[in-house]
C-alpha cells in the first residue's frame, strides 16, 4: 500500500514539474496604478536571447538578461524604471508620480513590444 502511495506521490510531483518547465509557458502581467506601472513576464528561457536582442535595440543599450540583474535604466534623460531580469523572467517597476507623461508613454510602448516579442517567438 505504501508503494501506490508512493508512486503516486511521484506521479504527481513530476507531472506538476513538467507542467510548469514546458517550453511553451508564458505568462504576462501588467499592473497600472495611479502612483506606479508594473510589467511582469513569465516566459521560456529559451526565448531570452531573442528577447535580450529586441531590449538592447529598443533602449541602445546592452543588457544580460541571461544573468541576475537588477538595475536602473535611463528612459529618455530625466525618467528612469528599474528592470528586474533572469533567463525566463523580466519585470519592469516605473514610479509614476516621479515621471513625466512622455516617460509613462515611452514605457508602455517598451512593454508592449515585448509582449509581442514574447508572443510571436
Amino acid at each position: 500500500m505504501k508503494t501506490i502511495i508512493y508512486g503516486i506521490a511521484i506521479l504527481f510531483a513530476s507531472l506538476g514539474y513538467s507542467c510548469q518547465n514546458r517550453s511553451g509557458n508564458l505568462s504576462l502581467n501588467t499592473t497600472d496604478t495611479n502612483s506606479a506601472f508594473r510589467f511582469e513576464a513569465n516566459y521560456a528561457e529559451d526565448k531570452t536571447a531573442k528577447l535580450k536582442k529586441y531590449l538592447d535595440s529598443a533602449l541602445n543599450n546592452e543588457l544580460s538578461l541571461d544573468q541576475d540583474i537588477d538595475l536602473l535604466v535611463n528612459l529618455n534623460g530625466k525618467d528612469k524604471f528599474n528592470l528586474k531580469a533572469k533567463q525566463g523572467w523580466l519585470q519592469i517597476d516605473f514610479d509614476k508620480q516621479n515621471s513625466s507623461l512622455n516617460g509613462y508613454v515611452k514605457l508602455k510602448k517598451l512593454t508592449e513590444g515585448i509582449q509581442k516579442k514574447l508572443v510571436e517567438m
